[in-house]
């Protein structure tokens, strides 16, 4: 049969539609792809296929709860209300701290909503035992949240800017935001031992991947910085915003991790190939091995504790022989 732009839909064409297209139309710019007619045949697909996605369920909760912090941060009738300082000149740890109590509740909404996207990603990990050691990251997630969770239980409780219940709260979120760095290196080290080895895939700006666990990253650094200074500097609580540039960089990679997990559920067919415009992504045709389906064999948390045993069990035999015992009878 000869092949027509026409018979790059063929799959369409033949309803066969939940098998993986493999392109033959190429395009030469981006707009021209979205306008692809039969992209509208495809939307229905993708769209089941995501309703059954568990990573694209967690990604939606992490999108809403960026949303909710920008929102708390920047709009006038929260920003103007929230936790704020009396203006004085001379600041001082004496001084009191006003609060709004619907954005002390809301911080407690969106501390649960954290939490419940932190059970979704470990949830999403498909085929993968509880004691694998890419869990780690999740486990720390679920630490940091609950952290987190636990100050915005005390906002209400502060009183002066060197009160107890403040000063706990600044060394709470320290902690969170320390474990939260932690995190996201064991994200990129999951990633890593996980991601499909293919075209546009990898340490690349073409993956949608590397700019969202880059903004995580960036983010953990800004948030303890942050923390620090003002565990160093009580009285600059309120007035110190830096963790404001933290929030929007947190949407920004909640974004990238939406638009990674559509990738994944092949809802980008069409588009041109890792930038390569011109190129249909089924001409191409690359003489290599089998890829495999995870970069890495699974590793388990309890195979480190084994190792060592192990280990120590062979020094012990090689010392054993090393310095035999010589027992005579008399």
């Amino acid at each position: 049969m000869a092949i027509t732009p026409a018979s790059s839909v063929l799959i369409l064409d033949n309803k066969d539609l939940t098998t993986p297209i493999y392109e033959l139309q190429s395009f030469d710019s981006l707009w021209k792809a979205l306008r692809w007619k039969y992209v509208r045949a495809r939307f229905p697909i993708c769209w089941r296929k995501l309703l059954h996605s568990r990573y694209m369920l967690a990604n939606i909760v992490y999108l809403i709860y960026s949303i909710g912090i920008l929102i708390i941060n920047f709009h006038p009738s929260f920003n103007n209300n929230s936790t704020e300082t009396s203006s004085i000149l001379s600041k001082n740890l004496d001084q009191s701290i006003d609060h709004n109590s619907n954005v002390n509740r809301y911080y407690i909404i969106l501390g649960f909503l954290h939490l419940l996207s932190a059970f979704l990603y470990w949830w999403a990990w498909r085929d993968r035992s509880w004691l694998d050691i890419i869990m780690i990251p999740e486990y720390l997630n679920h630490i940091e949240a609950g952290l987190y969770l636990w100050s915005a239980f005390w906002y209400s409780k502060q009183d002066t800017l060197g009160g107890y219940y403040t000063l706990a709260v600044h060394k709470i979120e320290l902690t969170a935001a320390i474990i939260e760095l932690f995190a996201t290196f064991g994200w990129i080290m999951s990633w890593y031992m996980t991601y499909t080895r293919t075209i546009g895939r990898g340490f690349t700006l073409d993956d949608p991947d590397t700019i969202a666990y880059l903004t995580t990253t960036i983010s953990s650094f800004i948030y303890i910085i942050y923390n620090i200074q003002i565990n160093l500097y009580p009285e600059q609580y309120g007035e110190n915003l830096l963790y404001k540039y933290g929030d929007i960089l947190y949407f920004i990679g909640a974004l990238y991790y939406i638009f990674a997990a559509l990738r994944d559920e092949n809802c980008f067919w069409f588009l041109p190939l890792a930038g390569q415009y011109g190129v249909a992504a089924g001409r191409i045709r690359v003489e290599t091995k089998e890829l495999p389906q995870y970069g890495k064999s699974p590793v388990f948390i309890t195979d480190l504790c084994k190792r060592r045993v192990h280990q120590e069990f062979n020094n012990r035999n090689e010392l054993n022989m090393d310095n035999p015992t010589v027992t005579s009878s008399t």
